[in-house]
Order: structure tokens, then sequence, then C-alpha cells
């Protein structure tokens, strides 16, 4: 209502300052036409569902009724839910049941046509996820309710997506991961360079044990495994400088002589390092918008390559890994049993 009170004070402020009359009325018809595009645009389809054909319908509780042929499982009442979402988006927050979110956050992290297992399997990481932030955040239930605070994107599918998408968070409800009694940090991402990335490794600390460095040896299949980026000399150190302006490249060096690159043992790179100054990894990936901070270069002429084997940070759940395996047969707690090591499953009902 607020937003609707600043385009109505638009208007008087506007119809003010206007000296013809006839202003003053057009603004008037001009607001009373526009007003349903104004309440749609700010509310959404507040209170309107695809039925599964695809038929919208007013009133009905999101994600489905007994009338609309769902499943009960996904007849959610938020009354009657132990764990809430509160998701903030620039349209504003919305609350609704854990799973019920979890159908509409899965298509928005993971290729749709991978197969099921491999679904269950990110469902699952994405609840661990939700877990690990509640349990972060020490609050106690009011009512017994326990309520997640969230700002993430997600996306309310329909048709086929959503029933792969209610099948794979149906089929694993309440389930999430733990070490030590408490919520893994689950990270997931979408193609390895080879092999997964060791946790302790990355963070320089000993509690990410159940983040060990695994093998996918299928992932070089990936349409997306390997990319290239070409670019000036002038270009390479002009970013080199934003990101640490200490930094210098003296002429007649040549780039391995300049900068070394200290790796992990999965390949990825953890440090540049040079005489002046050293820069991180995953910080020099973002600013030269590389695919993973698993990289190798050379000059060639003045002109600077770099080749990136991977996409995403390399720790945790590997997803197209994952869906390889789900081809040869691994159920989703096989596969997360793989990436996760040491792990334990519980449910939260």
């Amino acid at each position: 209502m607020k937003k609707l009170e600043i385009v109505k004070n638009a208007i008087r402020n506007r119809r003010a300052e206007s000296k013809p009359d006839y202003r003053d009325v057009a603004a008037v018809l001009l607001f009373i036409f526009l007003l349903p595009y104004i309440v749609s645009f700010f509310f959404g389809n507040a209170g309107i569902e695809k039925k599964e054909g695809g038929e919208q319908t007013e009133g009905e509780a999101a994600w489905g009724t007994k009338e609309s042929g769902r499943t009960e499982l996904f007849w959610e009442d938020i009354g009657k839910a132990e764990f809430i979402v509160c998701n903030t988006t620039a349209a504003g927050t919305e609350m609704m049941p854990l799973e019920t979110y979890l159908i509409s956050r899965l298509p928005a992290t993971i290729h749709m046509e991978y197969e099921m297992e491999a679904l269950k399997a990110q469902a699952v990481v994405l609840r661990t996820e939700m877990m690990r932030l509640y349990y972060d955040s020490k609050e106690e239930k009011e009512e017994g309710k326990a309520y997640i605070y969230v700002e993430s994107n997600i996306v309310k599918t329909d048709g086929t997506a959503y029933e792969r998408c209610k099948e794979a968070v149906g089929s694993t409800r309440g389930i999430y991961m733990t070490y030590d009694g408490y919520p893994i940090n689950a990270p997931y991402f979408a193609v390895s360079a080879g092999a997964t990335r060791n946790g302790n490794e990355v963070f320089g600390n000993e509690n990410y044990k159940y983040l060990k460095s695994v093998v996918c040896e299928r992932d070089f299949t990936s349409q997306d495994y390997v990319h290239s980026i070409r670019m000036s000399r002038e270009s390479f150190l002009e970013k080199m400088q934003k990101l640490c302006p200490e930094i210098g490249w003296e002429e007649g060096k040549a780039l391995e002589e300049a900068f070394s690159l200290n790796r992990d043992r999965a390949g990825y790179v953890l440090e540049i390092c040079s005489e002046k100054g050293t820069i991180a990894g995953e910080v020099f990936r973002r600013e030269f918008s590389l695919n993973s901070s698993c990289f190798e270069w050379q000059e060639e002429g003045g002109t600077i390559v770099i080749k990136v084997k991977g996409v995403g940070h390399g720790l945790g759940f590997c997803q197209y890994g994952a869906n390889e395996a789900a081809k040869k047969g691994s159920d989703y707690i096989d596969i997360l049993n793989y990436f996760f090591s040491e792990i334990v499953i519980e449910k939260t009902e």
C-alpha cells in the first residue's frame, strides 16, 4: 500500500504544479486507467495459481488444493508447517512452508532435464542450506514454528517441470545432512575441473572435514568443461592493478616470471602471487569473469590467453557429476555420501 501512496502523491504533486485545469483531469483519468496495472505490478498474482493444465484459478492455496488434483503432500497449510521460509525479493517478503519454498527454489538452481536422483540430491542440499541458516540464526521457535529468513530467486513452474520438482522435493521430504550433529555447509556448483576441492584446504581450517576432494571422472564430457578468454597485456595489467594497486609487471619479464599461481590439490588457483602483492583466486575469477578459478594462462605476442576448466567454485556437490552418477544407477543417498564425507542423514519430522 505504501507504493500506491507514492504513486498517488506523485500525481498530487504534479497536479499542484500544473496550471491548466485540463491536466488535473487527464492525470486522474490516467491514474484510473493504469490502476489495475499498478496493482498487478506491485502485488503480482497473489491468490492465483496454475492448475495442472495451465488454467489459473483464484482463491486457492499456493501449490494446489485437494480439489485441484494434486497430492495432499503439497497442499501446504502454512498454519500447520513447522518451518516457515520468509523470502524477500524486490516485490516484498513472501512467507511459505519450507517444502513449498523448495519446489520453487529447485528449478532456479539446477538443470531440470537432469536425472531424478540428481534432482533429489539437489533438493536435500537446498534443504540442508535452509536448516543451517536456521541453526546459525539461533532463533527460538515461536509457538512451535521456526522461521528462516532468506533473499533468493525462486521460479514457480508448472507442467512437467513442476511435477519433477514436486517428486524430487516430496520423495526427500524433511531430509537434510549433518556432521557432528549440526547441519553442514553444503555448497554446490555446476561442473568440476575433474575433481571437487578440499574444504579445509580452501578455507584454511579444520571445520570442513566433510568437504573432501573427490574425482568427477565424467565432467570433461560437459560442453561447458573448457572455455578461454583473450585480452591485451595492457587490459590484463589494468584489471590486476584494480585488485591490487601495488602489482606491476616489469618490461621484459615473462608472464610466468611476473606472477606465480598457488594451486590446491584439485588444480584450482588459491592465490596469484607477485613481489608486490597477492590476489585470491576466487577474487581474480570474479574480476575477469571466468567460469572457475581452475585456469592456466600464457602470453602470445602481447595477448594474454586464459584457459579455464569447470564451472563454479568447485566445492561440495557437483551437479554434472551427480547427474552422471545417476545415469549409472546411483540413488540420491549414494550421490550425497560421495560428495559429502562422513555425513549423517536426518529428518525434520
